[in-house]
C-alpha cells in the first residue's frame, strides 16, 4: 500500500510540471539589398532576451527598426511573444555642388532616382550646359571633365562640377591676327611674303577659317614705349581674334638696364592682352633674336650682347608665364646663323626668310590647336 501512494505521488507532481514555452524571432532587411540583420538565436525561451544587429550594406545606411522601438542599430529584445522585426536601411545621400565660371547655367535632370541637388547614392544625374547669349561652352571641370554635353555623372560621393563658359568674339577685328612688334616683325630686308606673321598665317589658314586677316603695327627701331604709343593712337577695337608680341631689342640695343624694362614690358603685355578681351590663348609672345650672331653683329662683343639678350628673354619669360600667356623662345634658332649664313637677310643684321620660316614651324604646332571658334 506505502507502494502504490509514492507511485501515486509521482505522478500527480508530474502531470502538474509545464513545458516551457519557446518563442520564435524573425528577422529580416528592408531593402533587402540595404544590409543584414544578425541575431544571437532563433527561438528563445518566455523572458529570455535576444541580442539583433543591423549592419548596413555598402552605400546604404541604417535608418530604423520596425517592430521595437530602438533607434540602435544593435538592440536587446524581451522575448515574450514570437517576434518578427524588421531592420530598415536607406540610401546614403550625396551633394552634387554645380558652379559656372563665365555667363551661363546648368540643368540637371534625374535619370535614375533622386531629389533635388541632394540625391541618393548611385543617382544618375544628366546635365546640361546652357551659354548665355554671346557665350559659348567650352569644358567641364571638377568631378567631370571634357567637352560633352549635355553629360551623365554617378552621384555615388559627393561631386562639384564647374561648367566653363567663353564669350564668343564678337566685332570688326574677331577674325583679325595682329602682330605687334618691331622690325622683326615687319621683316625688314624681306619681301613682304617672307615675314613671319604672313607665312605664320598662311600656315594657321590650313588650320581655322576663323582667322583670315593680317594687322602689322610694328617699325623698325621701335622700343617699348615707342610702340605703346603707336598702340594708344591707333585705332584698336578689340577683341582681335589672335595678337603676338615681339619687342625689346631696341632696348637692348640701346643700353637699356633690364631692370627697367620689366615695368614697361609689363604694361605693354597687359594692353596687349586687353586687345584679345583677356583670352589669354590668343596672345603668345615671342623672345628677341640675338643679333650679335648676324654678321652685323661680328663688330660687336657677342658675348656681352648673348648675356643682356638672355636677361631681357628671362624677365619676357617670367612675365608671359606669369599670366598663363604662350612664350615662344626663337633665340637658339637666331643663333645658328652663326655657323649658317643663309639665316640672314641682305642686310647682314636682320633674319631672312628661311630663318622666320624656322619661327613659325615652331609656333604652329601650338597655336593652331586653339579653338578659335
Amino acid at each position: 500500500m506505502k507502494r502504490f501512494l509514492l507511485l501515486l505521488s509521482f505522478l500527480i507532481i508530474t502531470s502538474c510540471s509545464k513545458d516551457p514555452i519557446i518563442y520564435t524571432l524573425t528577422t529580416e532587411a528592408n531593402p533587402l539589398e540595404g544590409g543584414t540583420v544578425s541575431s544571437s538565436a532563433y527561438q528563445y525561451q518566455d523572458g529570455e532576451t535576444a541580442i539583433i544587429t543591423a549592419t548596413p550594406s555598402t552605400e546604404y545606411i541604417f535608418e530604423g527598426w520596425s517592430g521595437i522601438s530602438s533607434s540602435s542599430s544593435s538592440a536587446s529584445v524581451v522575448m515574450s511573444s514570437d517576434k518578427f522585426i524588421i531592420a530598415n536601411f536607406v540610401k546614403k545621400s550625396y551633394t552634387l555642388t554645380t558652379n559656372i565660371e563665365g555667363e551661363g547655367s546648368i540643368g540637371e535632370r534625374v535619370i535614375k532616382s533622386g531629389i533635388s541637388s541632394n540625391y541618393n547614392s548611385g543617382t544618375i544625374v544628366e546635365l546640361t550646359a546652357i551659354p548665355m547669349s554671346g557665350w559659348r561652352f567650352e569644358s567641364w571641370l571638377g568631378d567631370l571633365t571634357g567637352s560633352e554635353n549635355p553629360i551623365e555623372i554617378n552621384v555615388n560621393n559627393t561631386k562639384t562640377v564647374t561648367a566653363v563658359f567663353k564669350q564668343n568674339f564678337f566685332g570688326v577685328n574677331s577674325s583679325k591676327f595682329l602682330a605687334l612688334g618691331d622690325s622683326y616683325t615687319i621683316g625688314e630686308s624681306v619681301s613682304k611674303s617672307e615675314r613671319w606673321p604672313v607665312q605664320f598665317l598662311n600656315e594657321l589658314k590650313s588650320y581655322t577659317k576663323s582667322i583670315d586677316t593680317l594687322q602689322i603695327i610694328a617699325r623698325t627701331g621701335w622700343r617699348v614705349d615707342q610702340l605703346k604709343e603707336e598702340m594708344n593712337s591707333s585705332n584698336l577695337k578689340p577683341p582681335y581674334g589672335l595678337v603676338s608680341l615681339q619687342i625689346g631689342v631696341n632696348n637692348q640695343f640701346q643700353k637699356q638696364n633690364s631692370n627697367d624694362f620689366r615695368p614697361e614690358f609689363i604694361e605693354i603685355l597687359e594692353k596687349s592682352l586687353k586687345l584679345v578681351g583677356n583670352r589669354k590663348e590668343r596672345l603668345f609672345v615671342i623672345s628677341i633674336p640675338d643679333w650679335g650672331s648676324s654678321a652685323y653683329g661680328a663688330g660687336f662683343d657677342r658675348s656681352k650682347i648673348s648675356k643682356e639678350i638672355d636677361d631681357y628673354n628671362r624677365i619676357i619669360k617670367d612675365e608671359s608665364e606669369k599670366r598663363n600667356i604662350q612664350y615662344f623662345d626663337i633665340t637658339a634658332i637666331s643663333r645658328r646663323a652663326l655657323v649658317d649664313k643663309t639665316l640672314i637677310a641682305s642686310d647682314r643684321l636682320h633674319p631672312s626668310g628661311k630663318m622666320y620660316k624656322m619661327w613659325v614651324d615652331k609656333m604652329i604646332p601650338v597655336m593652331s590647336k586653339i579653338n578659335y571658334d
